[in-house]
């Protein structure tokens, strides 16, 4: 199946309008906004040889025609792409503090909760058995009481305010928390799911801690065979903290060889993508705040500042990161490179889809074959750039 024709007119925003036609029935593709990643689409693109600056999404199909919604990712050139020196970079370093630290807490994974004696005042990071009784102003609501419930101090399954009030309690104190009109509590604790804004009463019954087995090379070959002793289990969890270190080390070489980029590109960013890149930024952070319970004012004013504020700095994010997008582009464009496995892997990274075992069908998948392409070669740019310095990947 092949494209046979494609009507481009502009929209709003910067946004284009495809109406696309093939030599085949294509109305099984999905439709209603859903991520374009048939390979219709990337067909489309590949005909008129656009990179998208965001996933396309089909507005409609039917029969041998599809409706694509497109963002063609602005061009730019750059002045010069040799690299300037990154100055000294320090090799990661794991101290045996470090090792012995996380030996301890792999071992106290297995280990079995123990009333704390003595404590009388919960931290983060205890278990803490609490009676809860919530009251709405409606009324009573049935599941928020909770009688010798466990909870994990400063986990997700507690708001805020509740951990900030189990912090200064002692064991069989009970206090009383005004809520703030329009707070929510987070769904755990909420109405069948949904939040409500109520007035908590919460009583500390105990306070729980682990026990941690004793570590001998016995346990050890008990518990966790491929290790065999103690000196097997460090050396296991060194090698783990080393290659996180460097991955860490490499993540922030990348990021500073894109950032010397930015600054060599020959053109500003059109303002309707940065404008929608910011919206789209914007968008994103609603859905995590409405998801977690809250309104956007609510979290305006947790973060001190209001609408405009916050708009106006993500307007500045997406300008720099949409300068370094289109100088990896170019870079990538003038230096003819071609994208590796690994690159789709450093790409998957970036977008979130980290320790995936197949990431070039990943993202082919999530975003279709020509964005993933871009994504795996803007890693490639990032890399070519490590390489001239003698930093690249090992």
């Amino acid at each position: 199946m092949g494209v046979t024709s494609i009507d481009r007119q502009p929209a709003e925003g910067g946004f284009e309008t495809w109406k696309v036609s093939y030599d085949g029935d294509v109305s099984r593709v999905a439709q209603a906004d859903e991520p374009g990643a048939a390979p219709e689409v990337d067909e489309a693109l590949e005909h008129e040889g656009v990179v998208p600056l965001f996933v396309p999404k089909v507005r409609n199909a039917w029969g041998n025609e599809l409706e694509l919604s497109v963002f063609p990712c602005p061009q730019a050139q750059i002045a010069g792409s040799d690299p300037y020196p990154l100055g000294p970079v320090k090799a990661p370093h794991v101290s045996e503090a470090e090792v012995d630290q996380n030996v301890q807490q792999l071992v106290a994974g297995h280990g079995a909760l123990t009333p704390a004696l003595g404590v009388s005042t919960p931290r983060m990071g205890d278990t803490v058995v609490i009676d809860i009784q919530g009251k709405a102003p409606s009324g009573k609501v049935a599941d928020l009481t909770k009688t010798n419930f466990r909870y994990l101090v400063g986990s997700a399954a507690l708001p805020g305010k509740v951990t900030t009030l189990l912090l200064g309690m002692r064991i069989r104190e009970t206090k009383r928390c005004n809520l703030s009109q329009g707070w929510r509590i987070h769904g755990e604790l909420g109405d069948d799911g949904r939040s409500r804004a109520c007035e908590l009463r919460v009583a500390v019954r105990d306070i729980l801690r682990v026990k941690a087995p004793k570590l001998t090379d016995e346990w050890v070959a008990q518990n966790m065979p491929n290790a065999k002793n103690v000196r097997g289990l460090k050396d296991i969890v060194r090698k783990t903290l080393r290659a996180e270190a460097e991955s860490a080390q490499h993540d922030e070489l990348l990021e500073r060889a894109a950032n010397q980029l930015t600054g060599r590109v020959t053109s500003m960013p059109p303002a309707d993508a940065v404008a929608e890149m910011a919206n789209s930024s914007f968008e994103g952070l609603l859905e995590q705040v409405h998801g977690g319970g809250y309104t956007i004012t609510e979290y305006l004013n947790s973060q001190h500042t209001d609408e405009e504020k916050l708009r106006k700095m993500l307007r500045g994010q997406a300008g720099s990161e949409l300068t370094r997008l289109m100088a990896l582009d170019a870079l990538a464009r003038e230096n003819r490179l071609e994208p590796a496995e690994q690159d789709y892997a450093q790409a998957a990274r970036s977008v979130g889809k980290a320790g995936i075992e197949r990431p070039r069908e990943a993202l082919e998948g999530s975003f279709g074959r020509v964005y993933a392409r871009q994504l795996a070669l803007r890693a490639r740019a990032n890399e070519w750039l490590l390489e001239r310095q003698g930093l690249g990947r090992k």
